[in-house]
């Protein structure tokens, strides 16, 4: 029985809905292609509101996607914000899988798409989609935790405190001897709350672990990149006070395309650890100002970068670090740490064992096992307890897989790390040149055996 032309306007309307009867008035009656041309207002439940869509259309294709309204978490949205492109892109939301750790808010967009008047009348039901893994190799953030290589010397400004539920923020700055205003290094790091919800990550630091690479998979942004941008901030226009925005406007605080996402004027950084910035880089370099134009520091920086190379002299992969704060008056070394540092991109690394920690660091990574069968972390802080008690920077017998012990099998033994021989090399570099200085006392080096 054929339909009738009026039965057949019916179901057309009915079909449309709220889509097209809230489209900013300017919805064309152009059919042509799959989508009805004009600008739709279409809308869907996320998880904690209802996300409103701008959507353009042309020739029957979408040409542009603004959201209009929500109430979500601004970080999980932001992270579901990434599929609009891919939307554009695809003509549609069929195929597209949601953003893993924003499900619910990925789907309140798909489903919102869903929505939007198509040229033959017809609305397909929406099914929920879920988030597909996704693999390391597709991570396309890019950050460099490269140090600057060879001799760094200056003074040493250190500040840390607990915020926010318990996590430790931590920032170091070092000055030129000869000019305090001249800020040569600015390091902000901070290690996830005793009693973090993700246990992999309790106690962990940020900067060069693996909690980087799980955020920007789930938000699309990695902490590091934010503490980077400012520590270049910092250093370029030798600053470390702000000054409040007074323009502030906390909805767009966490907007990746949006400036005025902190509530200080001069500050444009990537979302990612703005409250970290906020809550504890700021207050703690404001701090260290206090200090720096105060009573000023007696202690002296000294950090040794180099690269690692292979026997025919090429780059291995690994970029070796030694860091030594000393007190001049008591010539006496008050904080010590080495790290190897893996290379910013995978390819760079020699090693195909070790390419998975490229952009972490020994110390820092979870995954990384020390063949010396001990934990690199434990080899580092021994040696920092070591020589903050008076110890010698050249005597490492006592200290954790200095020497190979028993039997492993029966005993647990430790092997000896090669690190040690890297740490001995750089420290003879420091301590002359700390010598020279007049900083620090006699270190002598143990009888051979």
């Amino acid at each position: 029985m054929a339909m009738s032309n009026k039965l057949k306007k019916t179901i057309i309307v009915s079909s449309i809905g709220l889509a097209t009867l809230s489209a900013l008035g300017c919805a064309s009656s152009h059919t042509q292609g799959k989508y009805v041309d004009g600008t739709h207002l279409v809308q869907a439940k996320g998880k904690k509101s209802q996300i409103v869509l701008e959507i353009k259309v042309d020739q029957g294709k979408i040409v542009d996607i603004k959201t209009k309204s929500h109430k979500e978490t601004e970080s999980l949205y932001l992270n579901a914000e990434r599929l609009l492109p891919r939307i554009v892109a695809n003509n549609g939301h069929e195929g597209i899988d949601a953003i893993s750790g924003a499900t619910y808010s990925s789907n309140g967009i798909l489903k919102a798409v869903n929505d939007l008047p198509r040229a033959s009348g017809v609305q397909p039901e929406y099914v929920a989609v879920g988030a597909k893994e996704e693999q390391g190799d597709d991570f396309k953030l890019k950050w460099s935790i490269q140090p600057k290589l060879g001799l760094l010397v200056g003074d040493y400004y250190y500040e840390e405190a607990r915020f926010r539920q318990g996590h430790m923020g931590s920032m170091t700055i070092v000055t030129n001897s000869q000019d305090r205003n001249d800020i040569i290094l600015a390091e902000f790091n901070e290690s996830g709350r005793p009693n973090y919800y993700t246990r992999l990550y309790q106690d962990v630091p940020k900067r060069m672990s693996e909690y980087n690479f799980s955020m920007g998979k789930k938000k699309g942004t990695a902490w590091v990149q934010s503490a980077l941008t400012m520590e270049k901030l910092m250093v370029e226009q030798d600053k470390l006070t702000f000054e409040p925005n007074p323009n502030h406007d906390p909805k767009l605080a966490n907007k990746l395309k949006e400036p005025n996402r902190l509530k200080y004027l001069g500050i444009d950084v990537v979302a990612g650890a703005s409250n970290s910035i906020q809550q504890s880089m700021i207050p703690l370099t404001a701090k260290i100002h206090h200090k720096i134009h105060g009573e000023g520091t007696t202690l002296k920086f000294y950090q040794l970068a180099e690269k690692l190379v292979d026997e025919k002299g090429r780059w291995t992969g690994i970029t070796a670090m030694l860091r030594l704060v000393v007190d001049p008056a008591s010539k006496q070394i008050v904080k010590a740490h080495f790290d190897e540092i893996f290379a910013d991109e995978k390819a760079q690394i020699q090693d195909a064992s070790l390419k998975k920690f490229y952009r972490q660091s020994k110390y820092d990574s979870i995954n990384y096992s020390e063949p010396a069968r001990i934990g690199f972390n434990v080899m580092i802080d021994a040696l920092n307890a070591h020589l903050q008690a008076g110890g010698s920077l050249f005597d490492i017998n006592d200290l954790p897989a200095t020497g190979d012990s028993g039997n492993y099998a029966a005993t647990g033994f430790t092997k000896r790390s090669s690190s040690w021989d890297i740490y001995l090399n750089q420290a003879e570099q420091l301590y002359k040149k700390m010598r020279l200085d007049g900083v620090i006392a006699e270190h002598k080096h143990p009888a051979a055996k």
